[in-house]
């Protein structure tokens, strides 16, 4: 088959490698270094978009947002002015769904087939055949385009017959991973100003209810002076801010992840344009006055009358807490904008946006059982006390504040004798969605 790649950044590079050893592979991009290291390996060059149009039968894109996918098919000697009738086009690129349709609508009228393909992976598991595709089309559209798709993965999870369904659940497990991620980091320049070290708490955290993929993947690399990711900060802040606009168009609050993108803002803008992702690790010890993986400070936890074991705990606690809050306010946005109970389930425990929590909601809402017997009232006590301990040495615990206004809310409104899974109940499933 004869397969055309645009976007070829830390990940399109790679997918595009993918395509190499079975297919006929033409490449483009405006960085004239990604075109040749494609070319090295076997790869033919296109000298525009539109040529590389005509070379190909299915074209792929993972460019950084849909205006620049709009602005590669569109353009003058874009894409559209090479594609045929029958011919597919699939996005990779993390963009915004209601786009993602626009840009299909357009080419329909010509003939050509498209649908999205979002990546759940880095660089390194791309290269492996081993990332998630979030694939969403027409049934014969997907069917068509499965050879050139199981090239890349044979993970290939379909999220629906709308093109921009996998667009809308990448956006759902990227602000899941990012308000797990800060939640996590949050909680860890806590512990450490409080005394803990960080070995204790991942150890703790690792076997607890706030188990998740950060504690899993990010934990392991911080104890190693590793980096956990090299994504580009603000990559991730573009991934936030539509799944706010995602919440916001389909009526779902989504008050975690608006803190969460104010952080990642705040790292943006004392970093800078070529900020990373990873980058946030410092950026919220220093805004707790501590740093989390450097050496052990002076312990204050018995100032405040805390002693290690207990402090682990309330640690641990506050990190489920979070986790259910934000998986509950994306979950919700997913549902929201139409995406199925059941896919969402298979498709974000099997990528980055899982944790405990997730797991122990989509059991509940599916299945109607009961992972956990933990009260609200517990929860809340732990809530109250570390952000209150938090405020004597000033350590922000922005997301533990805005988790811990949410129990509060749920204990005014339905009582304390509510369990934490009971929390459904401020995030209302809709018979039509939850099937």
């Amino acid at each position: 088959m004869n397969i055309g790649y645009i976007g070829l950044g830390a990940l399109g590079g790679q997918l595009a490698r993918r395509f190499l050893r079975d297919h006929q592979l033409t490449v483009w991009d405006i960085s004239a270094t990604a075109v040749g290291e494609l070319a090295s390996l076997g790869a033919s060059v296109a000298s525009t978009a539109a040529e590389l149009a005509k070379r190909s039968d299915v074209v792929f894109l993972c460019l950084p947002r849909s205006a620049d996918v709009k602005n590669a098919v569109f353009a003058p000697e874009g894409l559209a002015a090479g594609l045929s009738p029958g011919k597919i086009v699939v996005d990779q690129t993390s963009g915004v769904p209601e786009e993602t349709r626009e840009i299909a609508a357009a080419l329909s009228e010509s003939g050509v087939l498209m649908l999205d393909a979002a990546v759940s992976a880095s660089p390194q598991i791309v290269s492996t055949g081993n990332a998630n595709l979030m694939v969403s089309a027409p049934v014969e559209v997907l069917d068509r385009a499965d050879p050139a798709l199981r090239a890349i993965t044979d993970k290939i999870f379909r999220c629906g017959s709308r093109v921009g369904d996998g667009q809308a659940m990448k956006t759902v497990n990227n602000a899941m991973n990012a308000g797990n991620r800060l939640g996590v980091l949050e909680v860890l320049a806590f512990g450490r100003k409080s005394g803990l070290t960080l070995q204790a708490m991942a150890d703790h955290l690792s076997g607890s209810q706030a188990c998740c993929q950060i504690t899993d993947r990010m934990l392991p690399a911080l104890l190693q002076g590793k980096a956990s990711t090299d994504f580009a900060l603000s990559l991730m802040l573009k991934d936030i801010y539509q799944a706010l606009s995602l919440g916001m168009t389909h009526d779902a609050p989504m008050p975690i992840t608006g803190i969460v993108q104010g952080l990642l803002q705040i790292g943006g803008n004392l970093q800078g344009p070529q900020a990373r992702l990873e980058d946030m690790v410092n950026i919220i010890g220093s805004m707790a006055g501590s740093n989390i993986t450097g050496e052990a400070v002076t312990s204050t936890a018995g100032q405040s009358g805390a002693g290690e074991a207990s402090m682990l705990e309330t640690i641990a606690s506050i990190g489920a807490s979070q986790s259910r809050a934000i998986s509950y306010e994306c979950i919700s946005a997913g549902l929201n904008y139409g995406l199925q109970l059941k896919d969402m389930s298979e498709v974000l425990h099997a990528s980055s946006g899982w944790s405990t929590g997730s797991r122990n909601i989509f059991s509940e809402l599916m299945g109607g059982g009961r992972p956990s017997d933990s009260s609200l009232d517990d929860a809340l006590r732990h809530l109250q006390e570390g952000c209150s301990l938090g405020s004597r040495l000033g350590v922000p615990l922005m997301i533990a504040n805005g988790t811990r206004a949410i129990f509060e809310r749920m204990r005014s409104q339905f009582g304390a004798e509510k369990r934490v899974d009971e929390l459904s109940l401020l995030y209302p499933v809709t018979p039509r969605n939850a099937t």
